[in-house]
């Protein structure tokens, strides 16, 4: 049973409002790219009217770091816009579609709940699964329409999953961590005594008494 899906499923109007919506948000990214090339064009120009030598090294570092990080963040901003990148969780299984770093390679993904040894989240907030060995999972590559397919080897028996949705990654570790083997932790909601806080301190101050 299909408990998730993201990108979800959108009716006529849905699907006319996100049109509307995903252009509006396209040239917002296309002007904040633009933005940064031409500062960063203006910097690397006013560089070589400066004659000391270490000050114009600078000036040329600042103006390709602004421009790099001016295209990171439109190639990041666009993977939203992104329709071949998907989740959908079941009840006992994920597929999962995501890009293979910054190539125009997809990677392909299912793995059943059952093939689970445990999982965690890494640093960068991706999910990290290792698998059982002799585990059934499929990965495979394909390019951007969805031809040149070919098997993806498993290294160490583990997966990264690389989620352009939060709540799919959410309702993993949230919902199925049983299932996923993630350690799930219960957080006590801390009942003080009623004279530690008076009302004045509840009025202002109502997510003290959660460790807020």
């Amino acid at each position: 049973m299909l408990l998730y899906e993201y990108p979800p499923k959108l009716n006529r109007a849905e699907k006319q409002a996100k049109a509307a919506h995903d252009l509006a948000q396209h040239a917002k990214i296309r002007r904040n790219m633009l933005r940064n090339m031409v500062l960063a064009a203006v910097i690397i120009a006013l560089s070589f009217f400066v004659r000391v030598l270490i000050v114009r090294v600078l000036l040329l570092i600042i103006g390709l770091a602004n421009a790099a990080v001016g295209g990171l963040l439109y190639w990041y901003g666009m993977l939203s816009f992104d329709a071949k990148v998907f989740s959908r969780i079941y009840d006992d299984h994920i597929e999962h579609s995501q890009r293979v770093g910054f190539s125009k390679k997809y990677l392909h993904i299912l793995i059943a709940y059952c093939d689970i040894e445990k999982s965690e989240q890494d640093t960068h907030g991706n999910l990290v699964v290792r698998l059982r060995d002799n585990n059934t999972a499929q990965l495979y590559t394909t390019d951007e329409n969805g031809e040149n397919k070919q098997d993806h080897p498993l290294q160490d028996n583990t997966v990264t999953l690389r989620f352009a949705d939060t709540k799919a990654k959410l309702t993993l570790v949230n919902d199925l961590y049983e299932q996923i083997h993630y350690p799930h932790k219960e957080y006590k909601i801390l009942d003080d005594d009623d004279d530690y806080y008076t009302a004045e301190d509840k009025k202002w101050d109502n997510l003290s008494k959660h460790g807020l």
